[in-house]
């Protein structure tokens, strides 16, 4: 415990404050099934619960709604999970080998909750539910399916804080616009759902809306494109020309993924820039 006598002393660095769960190679694949069983045991029971509402918004898209509710509970998780450890970089950040190549076993734990999650939980209710069987967003979800092995079992770098966690930051309000926007075209065509209600969900969605695409734009659009190609890349590209990468096949796998997911994120920002157009050009059009 650090008391006045410590002056001098260091403040240990916030990861440790806040002692994030980690792992051992050994404890991945345990950490795996587990989150994956708790992320399909809460789709499961969440949509129960909503096909019985008597809410017409709830039990009108009960497993597409417990979809939304799950992804926002992880997205927000693994957001602050990954900031915490992307910003208490260890005194191994100070090389490229040290960020790619020394093990952080907290980051081995998010790639593990992240693949148990996306492999028994997200993908398969994405294949099921017709609202989110998707080809880019499926495309999307088993690369990240792949990063995740990665970062679970042969890279566990400081950057799986970034990519698995700081990233997903964008997801979160845009995990509320797209059940927001649901819950509109629900309400739209239900008349148990009153005028006011329609307003309201109306005015939330046209709000999530601004806040996703501003979110979007600064987190994928901006600083994911700045890490990858200022940051990731260079470093994978040195650690490999050094010789020193004894895992060479991962390294060259995250460098053609991570500029893929780049070029991803900038196709998902244009259409989503195009389908809020589109969709405000409509609402004016009604309103006159």
């Amino acid at each position: 415990m650090y008391t006045a006598h410590a002056g001098a002393r260091a403040a240990p660095p916030p990861t440790m404050l806040l002692s994030l769960p980690a792992c051992a190679a050994g404890g991945a694949v345990p950490v795996a099934i587990t989150a994956g069983a708790a992320g399909l045991l809460a789709q499961l029971g969440l949509t129960a619960a909503f096909r019985a509402s008597a809410d017409p918004i709830l039990a009108e898209a009960p497993a597409y709604t417990a979809h939304q509710v799950v992804s926002f509970c992880l997205m927000l998780f693994v957001s602050v999970f990954g900031l915490v450890g992307w910003l208490a970089p260890p005194a191994s950040a100070a090389t490229a080998a040290g960020r790619l190549l020394a093990p952080a076993n907290s980051a081995r734990w998010l790639g593990a909750l992240c693949l148990g999650m996306l492999v028994a939980w997200d993908i398969p209710t994405c294949l099921v539910v017709p609202k989110l069987r998707k080809p880019d967003l499926l495309a999307h979800h088993f690369g990240m399916a792949a990063v995740a092995l990665v970062g679970a079992f042969f890279l566990p770098t400081r950057y799986g804080f970034y990519y698995l966690g700081v990233a997903e930051l964008s997801s979160v309000p845009m995990t509320v616009f797209d059940q927001a926007e649901r819950a509109v075209e629900i309400a739209a065509k239900s008349d148990a759902v009153d005028a006011a209600r329609r307003q309201r969900l109306r005015a939330t969605r046209d709000a999530s809306r601004l806040v996703a695409a501003l979110v979007f734009i600064a987190v994928r659009a901006v600083d994911f494109t700045r890490v990858t190609l200022t940051r990731f890349v260079p470093d994978a590209l040195s650690v490999l020309a050094s010789g020193e990468a004894a895992l060479r096949w991962p390294l060259q796998f995250m460098v053609v993924s991570s500029v893929g997911f780049v070029g991803l994120q900038l196709y998902w920002l244009s259409l989503f820039v195009r389908i809020s157009l589109a969709q405000r050009r409509r609402e004016r059009r009604r309103a006159k």
